[in-house]
């Protein structure tokens, strides 16, 4: 009898244990999730036509084709910031990507036959990850406002990191993916924003 006591309340302390580590994963998450919201609190924009005017914007890389072609991920950031130079609002796209030179090369291409001169377009070959586009934002472009152009959750992802780094960044969003992607870009989005927001917030000094 006292045996079995002893094991019921071994197994009640484990999931209490188990439950308190849960509740405070939460209660993280959660905190996380109210400083992000606060940070781009008037700084997030849903399109082209809402957004402010920057003499320059950040347009993030993604997939590139076999055939150098951008994927409609891709397509649609550079529509949206194709129509940013076009009305007038922003002056330099830096282009940011990373497999080398093939994302960026694939987005200069893309905006320039859409009518965006060449001098006006500048290459980040070191964006594999946002938040190097966002360090390389904050070097080329010291103390200008800078737009951030992405899909909605990536873009508030961006201009997060961005603004933790000390880049006065305001986000655009570009139309969501659709089809089987989705999914699985939402999940890596979440993960990927708590771990953006320790980077930016810990491990990098903000300069």
């Amino acid at each position: 009898m006292r045996a079995s006591v002893t094991v019921s309340f071994v197994v009640q302390r484990k999931w209490i244990a188990a439950a308190l580590a849960l509740a405070l994963v939460l209660v993280g998450l959660l905190a996380i999730d109210i400083d992000v919201r606060i940070e781009l609190l008037g700084h997030l924009y849903p399109d082209a036509t809402s957004a402010p005017s920057s003499p320059v914007t950040l347009v993030l890389g993604a997939e590139v084709y076999a055939d150098g072609r951008p994927s409609p991920a891709l397509q649609s950031r550079l529509d949206v910031a194709i129509a940013l130079v076009a009305s007038g609002k922003t002056r330099t796209l830096l282009m940011s990507g990373g497999n080398g030179t093939l994302e960026i090369d694939a987005m200069r291409r893309y905006a320039a036959a859409h009518g965006v001169a060449d001098d006006r377009i500048v290459d980040d070959p070191s964006g594999a990850r946002t938040l190097s586009s966002c360090e390389t934002a904050r070097t080329l472009f010291a103390g200008q406002r800078v737009l951030v152009v992405s899909q909605v959750d990536h873009a508030a992802r961006a201009t997060f990191t961005c603004r933790r780094l000390g880049v006065d960044a305001d986000g655009v969003a570009a139309p969501e993916f659709t089809g089987d992607r989705l999914i699985p870009y939402l999940v890596r989005e979440r993960l990927a924003l708590v771990v953006a927001w320790f980077e930016a917030s810990f491990i990098r000094e903000r300069t």
